[in-house]
């Protein structure tokens, strides 16, 4: 008969307490290289000054974030660049599992639309910007129809290519066991392409940032875009640094996030890496 072990208390500390270090250690170990970069960024800027005005220096670009938050100057322009990214990010994510899922289980359709799928996919969407300014303005749309698009190929990309890779022989296996449509859903394609989504989904935030600047770069009044080509203008390199950091900031605190989404529903699952899909 089998027993209950029991793990002493102290075992339990132990094994906590070597867990927390190595997540420290390996914490450390991603920090450094960012750390060693901005250690010698700052030193060469304060030996060579021809550096500093070229590309600022960390510390002057910390205390520029830490002012522009201060004063609220930066507020309007983040405020308008999040709002771009947040409803343009989550209609080409919709959109894109949604078709993605209907072209990818109905073969027909498919067949009739992966050759317009591949070439819209190979048009610049940097190239239909001016495009989309003309038909929605300088305002908020034209930015959201830019990120909309760029968005949208890359989860449907790759939620198409998940539900294709499901063998339909594990398909057929369950139906032999009386299993419906439903249960086939949930308990077959869900966990086979849930990975891949979530993988498009990840690789989908980097596009939206880039989508929102490149709008705000040809034509806008507001965000964080118009903040870095207004200060392109001026030759102020300090702030150009400010509005790319808060972006970069913004990019990765909204990868996290969704990784933190990612663990929770892929808890079966190996973590996936998202990859760069080209738009």
């Amino acid at each position: 008969m089998a027993r209950n072990i029991r793990v002493p208390a102290k075992a339990k500390q132990e094994t906590s307490g070597a867990g927390f270090a190595l997540n420290g250690v390996r914490s450390f170990l991603i920090a450094l290289p960012a750390l060693c970069t901005a250690l010698a960024w700052e030193l060469a800027a304060w030996q060579w000054p021809s550096v500093a005005r070229m590309v600022s220096q960390p510390t002057e670009i910390a205390r520029g974030i830490v002012d522009v938050f201060a004063t609220g100057e930066i507020w309007p322009h983040f405020q308008t660049t999040l709002t771009e990214m947040v409803v343009g990010y989550a209609l080409g994510a919709i959109t894109g599992v949604v078709l993605g899922v209907l072209f990818g289980r109905v073969k027909l359709l498919g067949e009739i639309f992966n050759p317009y799928i591949t070439v819209f996919n190979g048009i610049p969407k940097v190239a239909l910007a001016p495009v989309f300014v003309i038909w929605f303005g300088i305002g908020v749309m034209s930015k959201i129809a830019i990120i909309f698009t760029m968005v949208f190929f890359v989860v449907f990309i790759n939620t198409f290519g998940g539900l294709r890779s499901v063998n339909e022989e594990y398909v057929n296996i369950v139906r032999i066991m009386g299993a419906s449509t439903w249960q086939v859903a949930r308990e077959v394609f869900l966990p086979a392409t849930l990975p891949f989504i979530i993988v498009g989904l990840r690789a989908g935030i980097p596009f939206s940032v880039i989508g929102a600047v490149v709008g705000e770069f040809i034509a806008s009044t507001n965000g964080l875009g118009y903040y870095i080509n207004y200060h392109q203008g001026t030759y102020d390199t300090t702030a150009i640094f400010v509005g790319v950091t808060i972006l970069a900031l913004l990019v990765v605190v909204l990868d996290w996030l969704l990784s933190r989404v990612e663990r929770r529903l892929l808890k079966w699952h190996p973590e996936v890496e998202a990859k760069s899909v080209g738009a």
